[in-house]
Order: structure tokens, then C-alpha cells, then sequence
């Protein structure tokens, strides 16, 4: 097994502190690098966040040897171009979410770091948190009987995703490729594949979508659905809903706090430490680079493709 992987970051967004801070929690990864098209953003992020070398041209960061994987947090409609050249250039990649935002991209991309034995991903978290494994122990145990039901609610009316490239269609923006991986992944994570999906989109005059509604159904007749709001705010979290009770799960996407219920009566709150919620994702994908796999056991190629392909679909009727 290698030593720790050595990343570059393409990009200086406002997620990179957050990311170096889940590396450096991982224990087995590093950052060393960071490019930016503007020299002073990438400069005083490294020196904020303490990264040895400043890049202004991505692909002298892309040819240095000392360099084995690369984290892409650009903005939507450039994932597939950038983490195309870091393949042919022989790095290992971390993409965030969404991964692409075509299918065929994706499939070409997992043909691409199969053929070149790179490891590839679409970072998604959220099947890595530790308070999952309890979770799908009492779904897995049928004291709460089956389950029949998941709620995934996320708003917000502040912050990054409620303007900027956000708004703008060509550039990937919308609530959707906002928040499909971690709907998607969650859903199967817990339930199994996903046979059919639909729903409906609201687009503002000119711009990207801004509130959802979709709905998932999966083996054995669960449901899933899926609400988004970046206009008005309501109760996020995920809750799933058996035959005997519910689990309610706020913040689902970084939980270290969950409750169930047995009818209406409280039978367990669950607190499981997450101190950093990346550190885990991450500290998984480089045991993957480090055992040599060109692709997670967890978040599949296959599996990438597959919800890609589903919010085309969603897509297709306003495009």
C-alpha cells in the first residue's frame, strides 16, 4: 500500500478549506497543491490553509509528479472537460457532485480511468457517515417492520446556492444537480435500486430551476420523494417511515443525530460522533487509490451513470 495520496486542487472555491480540513482528519491523504485562475485567490487560500504550492496554470498542476490525485470543485458544466484532462494525464480524480451532467460523459469517463487503472469518483458523503450503519441495522432488524416511505426535504433562501452561477442554466446550475446525489445515493444506500423516477421542476423566467418535487419508487413498492426550496424554508432532514414507526434524521447529509419512533413514542435517539463529516469519504476513496481500485465499492461507476441518466430524464421535458 502507498503512503499518503498527495492531492492537487483544481480551483480555490469557497468548499477547499473544507475539503483540506476532511484530508488532513482522513490520515491517509494530503494536499499539496492548489491552482486558480487568479493568482491572489490561490495564493491566500494556500497560505490560509497551509498547501506548499500555488498553480496559475491547471495543467503545470496536472504534470507534477509529486502529485497523485486531483480534487475538482469547479463549477458544474466544467467537471467533465477538467476531470477528462486530469485522466490523460494520468491522476487519480475526485469529482464533486453533480459528477457530470450528461450520462454518456460519465460513461466515457469510467471507460477512460479503466483504461488508464486511475481511480475515479463523484465525492458524495453521505453513505460514509458512521450514524448510518445503526440506521440501517434497525431497518435491516424489522423492529420497526418494513419499510414504506423516505422524505428527503432540503431548503435554503441564503448563502451560495441562491445565487451566481447557481441561477444560470448553462453553467449547471439549479436545485437539482445541487442535491440529486445525495437523494439518489441515499435512497438506494438504504432501500436498493431505483426502478422509476418523476417529477416536477419550477424554473424562474431565465434561470435555473429554484423548486422540486420528485418522486423514486424502489424495490418491494418504497417511495421515495425528494422536495427542494431555495424560496421559501421548511423542515430539512430525511425521515423513513416503516409499517411500526419512523426514523427522523435532521441534516441527513452530515447527521450524528437521529430518532426513532415506535408509533408516536420515542424508543431510541441515536448520537453517533461526526466531528467532520468529509473525513470519512475521504479517508475511504484513498484507501481505494492506495489498494490500487479504479473505483469505489460504494459510490460505482454504475451506479454514477444510472442517476445521472435519472435526472436527464427529469430534465428532459424543459430542455
Amino acid at each position: 500500500m502507498q503512503s499518503a495520496v498527495r492531492y492537487g486542487i483544481l480551483s480555490a472555491a469557497s468548499i477547499v478549506p473544507r475539503f483540506v480540513k476532511g484530508m488532513r482528519l482522513s490520515e491517509n491523504g494530503e494536499v499539496t497543491a492548489i491552482w486558480s485562475r487568479s493568482e491572489e485567490k490561490a495564493r491566500t487560500m494556500a497560505e490560509e490553509l497551509g498547501i506548499e504550492r500555488v498553480y496559475t496554470d491547471h495543467r503545470e498542476l496536472l504534470n507534477d509528479p509529486d502529485i497523485d490525485a486531483v480534487y475538482i470543485p469547479l463549477i458544474n458544466s466544467l467537471h467533465y472537460p477538467y476531470v477528462k484532462e486530469a485522466l490523460l494525464a494520468g491522476k487519480h480524480v475526485l469529482c464533486e457532485k453533480p459528477f457530470v451532467l450528461h450520462a454518456e460523459e460519465a460513461r466515457e469517463l469510467s471507460a477512460l480511468s479503466h483504461e488508464k487503472g486511475l481511480f475515479l469518483t463523484e465525492a458524495v458523503k453521505t453513505p460514509f457517515l458512521p450514524i448510518y450503519d445503526r440506521i440501517r441495522e434497525i431497518l435491516n432488524s424489522g423492529m420497526l417492520g418494513s419499510m414504506r416511505y423516505m422524505e428527503f426535504r432540503q431548503s435554503y433562501t441564503v448563502g451560495p446556492y441562491v445565487g451566481g452561477w447557481n441561477t444560470e442554466i448553462d453553467k449547471g446550475g439549479g436545485v437539482l444537480y445541487g442535491n440529486e446525489a445525495y437523494f439518489f445515493t441515499m435512497a438506494e444506500y438504504l432501500a436498493g435500486e431505483i426502478l422509476s423516477v418523476t417529477g416536477t421542476l419550477s424554473f424562474p423566467d431565465g434561470e435555473a430551476e429554484d423548486q422540486l418535487a420528485v418522486s423514486a419508487l424502489l424495490p418491494n413498492g418504497v417511495l421515495a420523494t425528494l422536495q427542494v426550496s431555495r424560496r421559501v424554508l421548511f423542515e430539512n432532514g430525511l425521515t423513513i417511515r416503516c409499517d411500526h414507526g419512523k426514523i427522523v434524521i435532521p441534516d441527513y447529509w452530515k447527521a450524528s443525530r437521529a430518532y426513532v419512533y415506535e408509533g408516536d413514542r420515542l424508543k431510541e435517539t441515536i448520537d453517533i460522533p461526526c466531528p467532520f463529516e468529509f473525513q470519512y469519504e475521504l479517508k475511504h476513496y484513498n484507501q481505494c487509490i492506495q489498494n490500487g481500485l479504479v473505483e469505489s465499492p460504494v459510490t460505482t461507476h454504475e451506479d454514477t451513470i444510472r442517476r445521472i441518466a435519472f435526472t436527464e430524464q427529469l430534465y428532459a421535458p424543459y430542455r
